[in-house]
């Protein structure tokens, strides 16, 4: 009896921590195994009667407290149920949600009280009522499942009569590798299918392969025996006639090009066993050569250093008859072009510094002090009449384009003349616009110290750079 006793109350002590601990659900589970061992014809001993109590109360506050906490959450499961009808969803998602949502309450069924039989048959009407958009859904799919594997099963065929008629003189590595990759594509894009039938097709689908690997192998091996002809022909060429023996080489390098993979584990060594050999060749020939790329690049040095004209440049090169046709000579006819437009460059920023200079000295001391020979050949002859020299600063900054610079009355009153004169000139010849400008420039009448001249003078040197195109 003692012993029973002893055992009772280790069990309503055990189930005390549990509530303690948080472990509402398992302390009310044993709670109610205990319970059920005691009736009116077996009632609790007396001396734990209060101790029953007290966790029986315990137990039914938790329910109480657990279907106040679900019951709000239990309606809104429920209002978002119904509300699933108003968002036009596409089925395959509409049904996402409805799971998503049944799933929420049956959580709340395993984490807290169980909902009430009318709260139930409420959520299992709404979720119902979502369904239904689903049903014609997924029995279409069911459909499609069979007319998917339908098309796989032909892909299948189609994989299996493939190899029927070909073989590796007649068929190609990269026709094999294209016809399988389009079948995959294809593989992949027939789905889903029947779920018992997956595995089954999975399975047909790489035995059926079986086929075509075996051509693919046969025509890897054809390659190889080619490139294996190229690789001999190769080694028979004669070291002592070099230069027969690269052209030969180059012919076999186009021909090798054009043969198929000899296998991805064989293929990289037998391409390197081919170049290698090659390589042996051709560096005896480049070795013959390195002597006239000196001398070459000898020659572009004096080119560079204004040593050597072009044309002497190249009388030397047409010496060097071993690099007459080779990228050697290409390179030569580079470095004279790239000479050509320096020069072109170099004459251009002279050309173009000595106009600079020569508005420099109309500006600091005047037209009759500037140096004879900064002064253009193409400049007419003098006019009857000088014009003020910011005067033909503001229209030649106008003729390149710009909003020119000068004594604020005179660009206002010139501006409103070259408006009207561009309305009423047609076909106007920029060469002779530009000579005519030059010319009012250089015979310009000095207007004296002027707090614009500094402006003024850099706005002509930004406009001689706008019109450099037609600098003679």
């Amino acid at each position: 009896m003692t012993d029973k006793a002893i055992n009772l109350n280790q069990q309503l002590n055990g189930i005390e921590q549990l509530f303690a601990s948080g472990q509402i659900k398992k302390a009310q589970k044993d709670l109610r195994k205990l319970n059920s061992f005691f009736s009116k014809d077996k009632p609790v001993p007396s001396r734990f009667r209060h101790k029953f109590q007290r966790l029986n109360f315990t137990a039914k506050e938790y329910d109480d407290w657990a279907e106040f906490a679900t019951s709000d959450k239990r309606t809104e499961l429920i209002n978002a149920v119904n509300s699933l009808a108003t968002k036009s969803l596409e089925p395959r998602k509409l049904a996402n949600e409805v799971n998503s949502l049944q799933r929420q309450w049956q959580n709340l069924d395993q984490h807290g009280k169980t909902a009430s039989k009318e709260k139930w048959g409420i959520f299992k009407e709404a979720c119902e009522k979502a369904w239904l958009p689903c049903k014609d859904y997924f029995a279409e799919l069911e459909g499609k499942k069979e007319e998917n594997k339908a098309k796989k099963l032909d892909l299948i065929s189609q994989i299996e009569s493939f190899p029927s008629g070909k073989n590796p003189e007649n068929i190609t590595v990269i026709q094999i590798v294209k016809f399988l990759k389009g079948i995959h594509e294809k593989w992949k894009m027939f789905s889903p299918v029947p779920d018992q039938d997956f595995q089954e097709l999975n399975k047909k689908f790489r035995d059926s392969r079986e086929g075509i690997n075996k051509l693919l192998a046969e025509v890897e091996q054809y390659n190889k025996s080619e490139k294996e002809a190229v690789i001999a022909e190769v080694q028979a060429l004669n070291k002592e006639e070099i230069d027969e023996a690269v052209v030969k080489i180059r012919e076999l390098q186009d021909k090798w090009r054009t043969l198929g993979p000899a296998g991805k584990k064989l293929d990289p060594e037998i391409n390197k066993q081919f170049d290698d050999m090659c390589y042996e060749f051709l560096m005896i020939k480049d070795k013959e050569l390195d002597e006239s790329r000196g001398l070459m690049d000898e020659i572009i040095k004096s080119l560079r250093e204004k040593e050597l004209s072009p044309g002497e440049a190249e009388e030397k090169f047409r010496e060097l008859e071993n690099l007459q046709g080779t990228q050697e000579e290409k390179k030569f006819k580079k470095a004279l072009k790239d000479f050509a437009m320096l020069q072109r460059n170099e004459k251009a920023q002279e050309k173009l510094k000595s106009y600079q200079e020569l508005f420099t000295q109309l500006i600091d001391v005047g037209s009759e002090k500037v140096a004879k020979e900064l002064i253009p050949e193409f400049v007419h002859d003098k006019p009857a009449e000088a014009m003020d020299l910011f005067e033909a600063s503001i229209r030649f900054q106008m003729f390149a384009g710009l909003d020119p610079v000068g004594p604020k009355e005179m660009v206002s009153k010139i501006k409103f003349e070259e408006l009207k004169n561009r309305f009423a000139e047609k076909n106007v010849d920029q060469n002779e616009k530009l000579k005519e400008h030059f010319t009012n420039l250089v015979y310009s009448s000095h207007p004296g110290k002027n707090k614009d001249a500094a402006e003024v003078k850099k706005a002509l040197i930004k406009a001689l750079k706008k019109v450099e195109s037609l600098l003679p």
